[in-house]
């Protein structure tokens, strides 16, 4: 990952949706807060052969968002973890959105909207080796979907997208929903998109449970068989 030319990060992911999963990633790492900050995001060319390097790419940010390479991670940010590379955890606070109450009855929509999230990742039904992410609606319909090997990326890609797409904060969030474990750097991407809810089939950290409820989040881990844990708000 490029940002107007300087090295940011090198993240291990499984391919596609690239441009949603960088815009995700800036949003989530404070460097851009909505659709306008980011002009573009592009393959970068290969200076050999003048074609699109598929795994080099570049943002290019509106006038006026400032970015500052020194304070890039410039490290490998690993599959399974969305911290490696930085510095101190403190690096990661950000100052969080005011979130909406959760809706009524949420619990009701969690466990359908993880079997419809099952039903749409064609990648783990065929290797059993990548991480699923979804918005879901009111409605209990799944806003959008994605597979990556890595969580955080899947999770990225969604929310970059919706950055795209100009909404970013999400202006009518319900829920994100993830598979595997929930680590506090999940919680924040989802808080600092405006979203209320946040579950996952596995256990949250004691990190994300504080962090949901400092920031007036809802989480539910655990969710399978009709039951899940509630933490937070």
């Amino acid at each position: 990952m490029r940002v107007r030319g300087h090295a940011l990060a090198v993240v291990m992911r499984t391919p596609g949706r690239e441009r949603e999963l960088l815009a995700g990633f800036l949003a989530s790492e404070g460097v851009i807060g909505q659709g306008d900050d980011l002009l573009a995001v592009e393959a970068c060319f290969d200076p050999e052969t003048g074609e699109p390097a598929p795994n080099v790419w570049n943002a290019a940010l509106a006038e006026g968002v400032s970015f500052d390479p020194e304070r890039s991670r410039f490290a490998v940010v690993g599959s399974s973890c969305g911290l490696c590379g930085t510095r101190t955890l403190e690096e990661l606070e950000k100052d969080l959105p005011s979130l909406a109450p959760a809706p009524a009855q949420v619990e009701a929509l969690l466990e359908s909207g993880f079997d419809r999230l099952r039903q749409v990742q064609p990648l783990f039904e065929a290797t059993g080796a990548v991480h699923g992410a979804a918005l879901l609606t009111e409605q209990g319909e799944l806003l959008d979907f994605a597979e990556d090997v890595g969580r955080h990326n899947a999770v990225d890609k969604i929310l970059g997208a919706r950055l795209l797409a100009d909404d970013y904060p999400l202006v009518n969030p319900v829920a994100l929903l993830v598979t595997g474990r929930i680590s506090f750097e999940i919680v924040q991407k989802a808080a600092l998109a405006g979203v209320p809810v946040l579950a996952g089939i596995g256990a949250p950290t004691g990190l994300a449970v504080e962090l949901a409820t400092r920031s007036g989040q809802t989480l539910f881990g655990m969710v399978r068989n009709g039951c899940a844990n509630r933490y937070g708000a």
